[in-house]
């Protein structure tokens, strides 16, 4: 695991080493352990090193060929490399280290571009080929490992982070407001955009070609997964083959040269590969759990519980984080406009973990390959809801009227925004089911004349999802689709990688091992959600592997308690933040308005502690970054 980045002059000469090292520094965080430039004509790489493969400096890079006709900068882990490199011996090759930096870069020199469709792993790489006369970059199909980039003023650059980018004087500044718009809603940014125009994010599973004679650049997707299911395998066989390639998949996951532990919540996920991995292990696996003396919001009694049944050596851990000096520390490490809560507990737990080992496993991409989020019942529950008779619309709208015997806002909003966009097409009605502002909602809090000519969200989220919706049939599928190109790329992984690297930490997913992924996506849609119990399947697989209470437990989630915080400890905090906002803030804002929100979100019982959350977060991110 470590940091990239690159620079490629279209002008004449060479880069300047000065230039490139201020870019490779500014991404020490990730690569603590070693740093590398190498500096061939009009094309500069340089690299950050993590040590997890090969401690020894054989593994160092930017690597090269024998015959100097290849460079590589990469960042991630190739999980296949020791079959990979087998074959490779086979073909007459010959290896000066024990890493998978090596086998990637062989690889490139046998099979070129197409070497992606041997690697099995995370992913960020650059290839200099000067046979080719090329720089050909990747990111793997899941987006695990980050790729931004820049062509401006006969430049064109790439980083891991865009703070690296930033070092360098043509990186663009000009704030992408309709972007800004979209995160409102979305509280994350889908690829390309990033929230200024002109940086860009390469999407997951795509690959970017410049061709170094004429600068023009090519990007083009290199898989995609599809859902074509498979009613003719029986339930004991469908078993047997998650089976064995989750345990593959977890296996492949624990080779390190350093220290291996595991992020254990209260959920099935991360039990799941606990369990697997306290089989595979010879000693205690090390566990690490966040908790909040909260009792609402606290995962760590079931925690505790699958620590005790493997016998980990666990780690509880109880903070209580201190938003007013950990936001704008946050928003430091995740450069973008990202406001998923989550990412608070990811961050402080990644920072405690760090201080026992360097690489973590977690649960993370269950849900996808599996239908484990609420959203997705929901949604098949709303494609029967619509089609019902129009009194049983009438009693959901009257949900909306019955605070003073529920005594519950939050419902009542709920049932509203269900009913009112029951009628939606499926993207638009999906959207509703995962978002935050809603269109009507944000644009009431806007600027006179802002965002006037911008794209509704919802609109753009159809377009966006078209490729995703058109390679599944079943509503379950469709949905499922759609998040693995949107939420999980662009929520999901740069959550755990800005979090986890932050502090010099490995993550990896198991889960989200393309294979395991490409198998479960054949799996009936009953198969995975029945009614209202999501992961049918996947409990069926793990039920005489885990403790029942966690096969019983809801899907919750750690949250901190943001809502009682914001109406009560945090209410000045918040009021100042968000009203000392930029003048860039401001240029969206009306201040009257976000006045007016404020006081009626303190005067309800409606928890918008998500949409302060998302406020706060853009005010802290106009600050710091324009």
């Amino acid at each position: 695991m470590c940091g990239i980045a690159g620079i490629i002059g279209f002008t004449g000469g060479t880069i300047d080493p000065a230039a490139l090292d201020q870019m490779t520094d500014a991404l020490a965080h990730r690569g603590p352990d070693g740093r590398g430039t190498i500096i061939d004509g009009p094309v500069g790489f340089g690299h950050r090193r993590l040590s997890i493969l090969d401690l020894t400096t054989a593994g160092s890079q930017p690597m090269q060929s024998d015959d100097g006709s290849v460079t590589l900068t990469f960042n991630g882990e190739i999980y296949n490399f020791v079959e990979e490199r087998e074959r490779l011996e086979a073909k007459g090759y010959c290896f000066h280290s024990r890493s998978d930096t090596e086998v990637l870069l062989k690889l490139y020199e046998e099979y070129g571009p197409d070497c992606l469709s041997h690697l099995r792993g995370m992913f960020a790489f650059a290839v200099l080929d000067k046979k080719r006369n090329i720089v050909f970059l990747a990111r793997d199909r899941f987006g695990k490992k980050p790729l931004y980039y820049f062509h401006e003023a006969g430049v064109f650059a790439f980083a891991s982070e865009t703070k690296a980018l930033r070092t360098l004087p043509q990186c663009p500044t000009d704030v992408d407001f309709e972007a800004l718009h979209h995160f409102l809603t979305m509280m994350y940014l889908p690829s390309p955009r990033t929230g200024f125009t002109g940086l860009h994010k390469l999407p997951a599973s795509h690959s970017l070609t410049i061709n170094l004679a004429t600068g023009e650049k090519t990007i083009e997707r290199y898989w995609q997964l599809s859902f074509e299911t498979d009613d003719r395998t029986p339930l004991p066989e469908w078993k047997e083959r998650i089976t064995v390639t989750l345990e593959e998949s977890v296996r492949l996951r624990m080779v390190a040269d350093v220290p291996v532990g595991a992020f254990l919540s209260g959920g099935l996920d991360s039990a799941t590969i606990v369990a697997l991995m306290s089989r595979m292990s010879s000693h205690p696996v090390k566990t690490f759990t966040i908790g909040s003396r909260d009792t609402a919001f606290n995962e760590l009694p079931q925690a505790d519980m699958v620590a005790k049944a493997f016998g980990t050596d666990h780690h509880p851990i109880v903070l209580e984080p201190d938003i007013v000096h950990l936001l704008p520390e946050l928003v430091q490490a995740y450069e973008e406009p990202y406001a998923d809560p989550s990412l608070i507990p990811t961050y402080l737990v990644a920072r405690e973990t760090h201080k026992h080992v360097t690489v973590a496993l977690n649960g993370d991409g269950g849900d996808e390959n599996f239908g484990g989020y609420v959203r997705y019942p929901i949604m098949l529950f709303s494609e029967k809801w619509r089609r019902m008779p129009g009194f049983l619309h009438a009693l959901t709208r009257a949900g909306t009227h019955l605070q003073h015997l529920i005594r519950n806002d939050t419902f009542s909003y709920r049932c509203k925004r269900f009913e009112d966009t029951i009628n939606l097409p499926f993207e638009k009605r999906f959207l509703q089911y995962l978002s935050f502002f809603t269109d009507s909602e944000k644009r009431a809090l806007y600027a006179r004349d802002f965002g006037t000519g911008f794209m509704a969200t919802d609109e753009w989220y159809a377009e966006l999802t078209r490729d995703a919706r058109s390679r599944a049939i079943d509503p379950l599928h469709r949905v499922m689709s759609m998040d693995i190109d949107t939420y999980l790329p662009d929520d999901l992984m740069p959550k755990v990688d800005r979090g986890t690297m932050a502090h010099g930490l490995e993550a990896r997913s198991p889960f989200l091992d393309h294979t395991l992924l490409e198998l479960t996506a054949r799996l009936p849609a009953a198969y995975q959600v029945r009614g209202r119990t999501t992961k049918w399947i996947m409990r069926e697989v793990v039920k005489d592997w885990l403790p029942a209470e966690i096969l019983e437990k809801k899907k919750t989630g750690f949250r901190l308690p943001l809502n009682r915080w914001f109406r009560n400890d945090l209410k000045d905090f918040v009021d100042n933040k968000i009203l000392e906002g930029s003048d860039v803030f401001w240029q969206m804002f009306d201040r009257s308005k976000v006045e007016v929100f404020l006081q009626q979100y303190r005067d309800s019982n409606v928890d918008y502690s998500d949409h302060v959350w998302a406020l706060l977060w853009l005010s802290e991110w106009t600050r710091q970054y324009t």
